[in-house]
């Protein structure tokens, strides 16, 4: 390490947590400054690159100012808009939007709705502003698919890949389309490609895209078969939806104390009024609980898939949504013995069930079960 760089290590161990903080505070503004000052600068530096030397004002600023390719992209967007909005030079040096910020705003900024977009983006982040930008105008919505990567074409350009080590925001810059910059297929790519995406789509909905090897879509497909969700690749959103909310409800603790306070508050409850709990319901809450031991014996038993047969021996082929059922019923005295378990599907559950109790009692207890909610 230099000695000038010890130096400053030195003396900054001697300042206080407030001084630390008021320096810090100064030197951000000061870069703010130098920020705007230097976009100001290359505005005027895009009329004489070519007089300096330079094809354009992308590689006046990564060959001769020793600019990152994000970092240039950046600041030739803001510098292509500034001297029509020299408000936005303002702002950055003051601070009320970042430089990432700016060349969000960039693409949208018309001389009847600059000074809103400024001022409704002023200390908001930069995905705050991504949404704040798409309720202005929203962009497609993603269908669900899976589809394999195709094979590389050919060796990466080492410029895209020296971006994609750097990352950051900076780094994601879209390039702005200027006759500044270098010539399509020339021009080093944001390096966005094979890192995962998230981008809002409408002021409710979120773009997601991302790459994952097979075993990933292996066990997206089983987890959509044992939550009972059919047409996975159609229906990824709903899958991660559940799963989720499991591994929340697993790991969450705010989740774990708020199911606590359930449990102590309908122990309060049936503590305090006894005859309310009736024989019935001590019943079906006996009844509804299998060992998961004697669950997960009766699954592999059925190869995970639905053990109903029809009149001619023909197999129910559905593997989605399974559930344990009782050969004689529980309520009629049959036990959890696994002999007596076997697995259904949703639907052919609620058919034996219609057939041992009848239709009209088993809509009303699935009635009474919505109505409950989970």
């Amino acid at each position: 390490m230099k000695e000038s760089s010890v130096a400053s290590f030195e003396r900054l161990e001697k300042l206080s947590a407030s001084e630390l903080n008021r320096s810090a505070e100064r030197l951000v503004a000061r870069e703010n400054r130098h920020v705007a000052s230097l976009i100001a600068h290359l505005s005027e530096i895009s009329k004489i690159h070519l007089e300096l030397g330079y094809e354009n004002l992308f590689d006046y600023c990564v060959s001769h100012l020793g600019l990152s390719e994000g970092s240039a992209y950046l600041r030739i967007q803001v510098a292509n808009v500034c001297r029509r909005f020299p408000h936005i030079l303002d702002d950055l040096a003051e601070n009320k939007i970042t430089l990432t910020v700016a060349g969000l705003l960039c693409p949208h900024l018309r001389e009847d709705n600059a000074e809103k977009l400024l001022s409704d983006s002023e200390g908001k982040t930069k995905r705050q502003v991504e949404e704040y930008l798409v309720a202005l105008n929203p962009k497609p919505i993603v269908e669900p698919k899976i589809r394999k990567k195709p094979a590389p074409k050919g060796p990466e350009p080492a410029g895209q890949a020296a971006l994609r080590e750097r990352g950051g925001d900076e780094a994601e810059a879209p390039a702005p389309a200027s006759p500044l910059l270098p010539e399509a297929g020339t021009r080093t790519g944001s390096g966005a490609e094979g890192r995962g995406q998230l981008e809002p789509a409408q002021p409710d909905l979120y773009n997601f895209r991302f790459s994952a090897p097979r075993d990933f879509k292996e066990k997206l497909e089983r987890l959509g078969e044992v939550l009972g969700i059919q047409a996975t690749e159609k229906r990824m959103a709903e899958v991660l939806d559940r799963a989720l909310d499991l591994a929340l409800d697993e790991k969450d603790p705010q989740r774990r104390l708020e199911r606590r306070r359930k449990r102590e508050e309908r122990a309060r409850v049936e503590k305090s009024s006894p005859d309310d709990v009736s024989a019935t319901r001590k019943q079906e809450k006996r009844s509804r609980h299998v060992p998961v031991a004697l669950e997960d014996r009766a699954l592999e038993r059925a190869s995970y898939q639905c053990e109903y047969r029809g009149p001619d021996g023909t197999r129910c082929t559905q593997r989605v949504g399974l559930e344990i059922d009782h050969k004689t019923p529980f309520a009629k005295g049959g036990t959890h013995d696994e002999e007596n378990l076997r697995v259904f599907c949703k639907s052919h559950n609620v058919l034996e069930a219609e057939r041992v109790y009848g239709a009209e009692f088993v809509r009303g207890k699935i009635n009474n079960k919505q109505a409950r909610g989970p």
